[in-house]
């Protein structure tokens, strides 16, 4: 039966998909990939949602909306943390605090889930979970389940070889290292103030986060150079298409208000990184990832 994914994404946009399967557990997901293989169903897989563009015309393939109905984390010995890939980051973060392990905070806050989170290799404040993953168990395109080892997965900034296997993560290890509570609920807060101050809340308006990368450093040993300043720069926070604008304390960030399209959203993009190449001769690449066909040619 299909069912609108504009429902289960944070920018609240995306038409339908072919079937809709939400999964809880591992046992649910095998299920629905092996079905859809066995009838020759396409079949593609996301997360919490928040990091996603779905075109307002919908997409054909089924989907698979692997989601822990609540957190599954669990200590493994001293030093590992394992948990289910439909676990959300900020539960794992909290779960760690709660243990006194330390390693995972930076994680405080993030939307999505935790396989989600691995397939993008997602991060805050020069952490990413590339950084401390020791094993993850998948789910292959075939219907298998196997494990691969961190080395395997091939971490980069804000991406994976998950992205061109089309796995999905089941079940991930994370190491972690005693710490002291205080200090980690003092981190903790800090983190969560630092987003209330510069991010919105996704709850009340939608949004995909961040929706570009940020850049390479401009020279070998400094920071890389922050997409939102740049967009800052190159005048982002007073444009809109539609029902889209960008959000006015982060150049960085768009907001889709009511009645905003996806056509809208990606529209501003283009006209935002069109802007900064303009600029600054730097071409931007979206950290949102794009479902279905979505125009964005100017009228």
């Amino acid at each position: 039966m299909s069912a609108i994914l504009a429902s289960h994404t944070t920018l609240r946009l995306g038409g339908p998909c072919r079937e809709l399967v939400t999964a809880p557990d591992a046992a649910t997901a095998v299920a629905a990939v092996q079905a859809w293989n066995a009838a020759g169903t396409p079949w593609r897989v996301m997360g919490g949602g928040s990091n996603l563009l779905v075109a307002d015309a919908g997409i054909p393939e089924a989907v698979l909306r692997f989601v822990a109905e609540s957190p599954q984390c669990a200590r493994e010995g001293p030093d590992l943390i394992v948990v289910t890939g439909g676990t959300e980051l900020d539960a794992l973060a909290q779960f760690a605090l709660h243990e006194g392990c330390a390693g995972l905070g930076f994680a405080a806050g993030i939307p999505g889930t935790v396989g989600g989170g691995l397939v993008g290799n997602a991060g805050a404040f020069g952490r990413q979970l590339g950084d401390v993953v020791e094993k993850i168990e998948v789910l292959t395109c075939d219907g298998l389940i196997q494990q691969r080892q961190a080395t395997e997965l091939t971490f980069q900034y804000r991406a994976s070889s998950l992205q061109q296997t089309g796995e999905i993560v089941l079940r991930a290890w994370f190491r972690c290292a005693l710490g002291d509570r205080g200090a980690l609920q003092a981190e903790r807060e800090e983190i969560l103030a630092l987003r209330r101050a510069k991010h919105p809340d996704w709850r009340v308006l939608p949004t995909a986060g961040s929706f570009f990368k940020n850049l390479p450093p401009a020279k070998p040993g400094e920071h890389r150079q922050a997409a939102g300043r740049l967009l800052e720069q190159a005048g982002a926070k007073s444009m809109r298409e539609g029902g889209a604008y960008v959000f006015p304390r982060h150049a960085n960030i768009v907001i889709a208000e009511t009645g905003a399209t996806a056509r809208d959203v990606a529209r501003l993009a283009a006209r935002m990184a069109a802007a900064v190449q303009a600029l600054f001769g730097l071409t931007l690449e979206p950290e949102v990832r794009y479902w279905g066909d979505i125009k964005v040619s100017r009228e």
